[in-house]
């Protein structure tokens, strides 16, 4: 009776471990396939966001020319990357791209080599928009997404031309967010998009792609030296702001105040023997006929040199505008450009002794 009893709970827990091998395996099946994004009959999601997207990803040869140091005059050849922004035939890409540019050329499913011409430019946001004559051709826009929705970990794609390899797909997922970034006619602060999608030179301008199909930046960069997957996107809601004003003007108008100053610090400020206000920023020059300028700011008018790095003292030191802190020069064209041109801010200027608040009405940056 014993051994009956036995045999028979053998029997049912053998069934229960067949069964629980049974379910982990169809769930690893079912992880395994998630993790390969969800391969049915029409292929992967990467596949299918890449089908999607080839018609509006065009290849762009750059025929320009660069002055040698001994004066001679070179051609230049440049490729990049953009992307149909309208069915009338705009393309974005980087201003960096386009920008030495006395021919530019764009390819695009069936048609090749189409002379295309600048619209706008902005080196300080590394944007530009092209046009093509779109008359009988097939031209598909991208979808626009937001980009201030992302989120460290979301599974991204970024389509290119990586050293004349046309329309080269890789994936990968946003590494990081708010990341700074500097070229010598743009600056980022706080605002750039990090990936781990390969990004190599000819991907520039192209699109980065989140998997819904939307794109959320434009490819600009990677890390130089030895550093391996660490690539950059601007976000496509700074390029959304400013299109319209490409479009429209060939520029986008910034508001403008007209200095040149630096950051003072409390050790900086030390050194310098600045005794009345530790931290802000020390205006170095201001330009003349600028709204600084008009505004009554004051300029240093005493070099200091120290450490190898020349100073100029004796100007007045900016610490707010509307009440809010200035740090640094990053932080002051940060704020300045939340206003328009023609609107009026209030600066909280230390000059020796002496605290003012001073009214200035921005100008367009000439």
């Amino acid at each position: 009776m014993f051994f009956r009893r036995l045999r028979r709970y053998s029997f049912t827990i053998l069934i229960l471990i067949f069964f629980t091998a049974l379910t982990g395996n169809l769930f690893a099946k079912q992880s395994y396939a998630y993790r390969n994004n969800k391969k049915s009959k029409s292929g992967s999601i990467v596949e299918q966001l890449f089908n999607k997207l080839k018609p509006s990803v065009v290849h762009i040869e750059v025929l320009g020319v660069t002055r040698l140091k001994n004066g001679a005059i070179m051609p230049e050849e440049d490729i990049g990357t953009g992307f149909f922004i309208s069915k009338n035939g705009d393309i974005l890409t980087n201003f960096h791209v386009i920008g030495n540019a006395g021919k530019i050329y764009i390819s695009f499913l069936k048609y090749k080599d189409i002379r295309a011409n600048v619209i706008g430019t902005d080196p300080s946001s590394d944007i530009a928009v092209i046009h093509i004559n779109p008359d009988g051709k097939t031209i598909i826009p991208v979808i626009m997404g937001n980009s201030d929705n992302l989120r460290v970990g979301e599974p991204v794609m970024a389509i290119g031309n990586p050293y004349n390899l046309y329309q080269t797909v890789t994936t990968g997922i946003i590494s990081g967010l708010k990341r700074s970034l500097f070229f010598p006619s743009a600056r980022f602060y706080g605002n750039i998009i990090q990936t781990d999608a390969s990004i190599n030179f000819g991907n520039s301008g192209g699109p980065l792609v989140d998997y819904g199909g939307r794109v959320i930046g434009i490819n600009t960069a990677k890390l130089a030296n030895n550093a391996q997957n660490i690539g950059f996107a601007i976000p496509i809601n700074l390029a959304k702001k400013n299109i319209p004003e490409l479009i429209k003007y060939g520029r986008v108008i910034r508001p403008w105040l007209g200095i040149e100053a630096i950051k003072l610090t409390e050790s900086l400020s030390t050194l310098l023997d600045i005794k009345y206000v530790k931290k802000g920023l020390l205006v170095e020059k201001v330009f003349s006929g600028s709204p600084a300028f008009k505004a009554g700011l004051v300029a240093g008018d005493r070099i200091i040199a120290m450490k190898n790095i020349t100073y100029v003292v004796g100007g007045d030191i900016i610490t707010r505008i509307n009440n809010k802190k200035v740090y640094s020069f990053s932080r002051l064209e940060e704020l300045i450009n939340t206003f328009a041109p023609g609107q009026v801010i209030v600066l909280k200027v230390h000059r020796g002794k002496s605290v003012r608040l001073v009214k200035v009405r921005l100008s367009s940056m000439p």
